[in-house]
């Protein structure tokens, strides 16, 4: 809980920059100058996906049984990454001419693609220090790379520089955090690059589940924009980005998913498969009773949010934002669902579920952009939106149903039916008040939900309490033992 907190507070004032920024650059160029930015971050993001070899799941499932595990097989493993670098940007190239990418846009997607290639190294040094326990000089890096990307993206708008000047401010702050988190990893974790070929294949054979849900992953995020490069214009991808951007600011918690509920998770589950059961349903809970509120006000004031952060010219995209606020719920249950099958062995459930998705979100995204271009401004976000939606909800019923009665009892069970059937009722009531009260209504609806919530049980602050006092109690006899 207290890293979670030093993580949050870190990750709450870094989004709180990037997301002034980036809704400052979008007014400023608007949704057809932005497009072709966020079709190379897309782009690149999904090329170096291969990057990743599933090392930081693995770590983040290894090293808090053993801190110095690392040491036998991750300097191996970072020169194999330098040679796919390699070959990635040669395909990057490749693909780019085939599909008659102008050279400003190749520009940008090498930038981002530097960027990543950064990324990569540093999510591996994030998981070592997070398996640690270790997160003080990560929160404090989180926020000076943050400021240094801010004012790269600043200086590029205000003195009107060729847009390469985003990425390149993307790739500048995350070189910084690769040298400070190497730095930390040396002190924290004993960190040793030494390179062992002979741990080389037994890692990426552990690994290999974690690597293919990784690919699945962001090519199902990333493979939507890709296809309105294709299919659609490029105010479509601006419009489309922007509403992604902004339910994006609810996943504050995300990262804390795998950086602490895993070795959370991983510990518990060495103990014994009651209390891993006990403490996967109430950190359900305890996610859940966070994040339905936060999804409710990005549905039911999804026109508030679009006006207020990006004016007039980005109002279609409130559409597809509507659509995205219900679907954070199932990104969080399916994310935690997602750590508790790693940890107990259901790996490769979680990474044939990954597949399926890779699968089915690419066949509704052609199938419903398609169909889009009868719906105006806005319908392919939207259409992207509802891709989002049916892919969450398969692989949720999936990894749930592996997961068995482990992942719900009937008191988790209750919380959620409660919580829906309010935010239903505030959502009916929302659409009564809109043309009425306009964005005031919002306010009236949080009222209304918090008032459903506590007066029907949904929510218990006793039993979250309670809850948190459980762990540290069981710290406490852990650290007096």
């Amino acid at each position: 809980m207290q890293n979670a907190l030093k993580l949050g507070g870190s990750l709450v004032l870094t989004l709180g920059i990037g997301f002034g920024v980036r809704i400052a650059l979008r007014r400023f160029l608007g949704p057809a100058v932005i497009g072709p930015v966020n079709f190379a971050d897309a782009f690149s993001t999904t090329a170096f996906v291969f990057l990743g070899l599933g090392l930081e799941t693995y770590v983040r499932k290894v090293v808090p049984v053993t801190l110095d595990g690392a040491n036998a097989f991750l300097g191996a493993i970072f020169v194999i990454r330098a040679g796919i670098a390699l070959a990635v940007f040669a395909a990057m190239g490749v693909v780019l001419s085939w599909m008659g990418q102008p050279p400003e846009v190749r520009t940008l997607v090498y930038a981002y693609g530097l960027a990543q290639l950064f990324i990569t190294f540093n999510q591996t040094f994030v998981a070592l220090l997070q398996s640690a326990r270790t997160v003080d000089g990560l929160s404090t890096i989180n926020v000076i790379s943050k400021i240094l990307w801010a004012a790269g993206f600043v200086l590029t708008m205000a003195l009107h520089l060729p847009l390469v000047g985003i990425p390149l401010s993307v790739a500048a702050s995350e070189f910084l955090k690769l040298v400070v988190g190497y730095f930390l990893a040396r002190k924290h974790v004993k960190l040793k690059l030494a390179v062992d070929w002979s741990m080389v294949i037994p890692t990426l054979r552990a690994a290999f589940p974690f690597y293919v849900s990784a690919i699945a992953l962001v090519v199902v995020n990333r493979f939507d924009v890709n296809v309105l490069k294709v299919r659609s214009v490029d105010s479509e991808i601006g419009l489309y980005s922007a509403a992604a951007e902004l339910s994006q600011m609810t996943l504050v918690l995300m990262p804390m998913l795998a950086g602490v509920v895993m070795p959370l998770f991983a510990r518990a589950h060495a103990r014994g498969q009651a209390e891993f059961s006990a403490i996967l349903r109430r950190t359900l809970e305890f996610v859940l009773t966070l994040i339905f509120p936060m999804s409710l006000m990005v549905s039911v004031g999804s026109d508030v949010w679009v006006q207020l952060a990006l004016g007039e010219q980005y109002a279609p995209a409130a559409w597809a934002l509507a659509i995205l606020g219900p679907t954070l719920l199932l990104t969080y249950t399916v994310s935690v669902i997602a750590v508790a099958l790693n940890v107990s062995g259901g790996e490769w459930t979680v990474t044939i579920t990954s597949v399926m998705s890779m699968f089915i979100n690419p066949a509704l995204v052609i199938l419903l952009v398609g169909f889009s271009s009868d719906w105006g401004p806005g319908g392919g976000g939207a259409a992207c939106a509802f891709a989002i939606v049916g892919t969450e909800t398969v692989v949720l019923a999936v990894m749930t149903y592996r997961l068995g009665r482990s992942a719900v009892d009937a008191r988790l069970v209750k919380m959620i039916v409660k919580t829906i059937l309010s935010c239903v009722l505030v959502g009916v009531i929302d659409r009564q008040l809109r043309g009425a009260l306009g964005p005031a209504r919002l306010l009236l609806d949080a009222v209304i939900y918090a008032a459903l919530v506590f007066g029907t049980g949904a929510i218990s602050m006793k039993d979250t309490l309670g809850f948190v006092k459980q762990l540290r109690a069981q710290r406490a006899a852990r650290a007096a033992t």
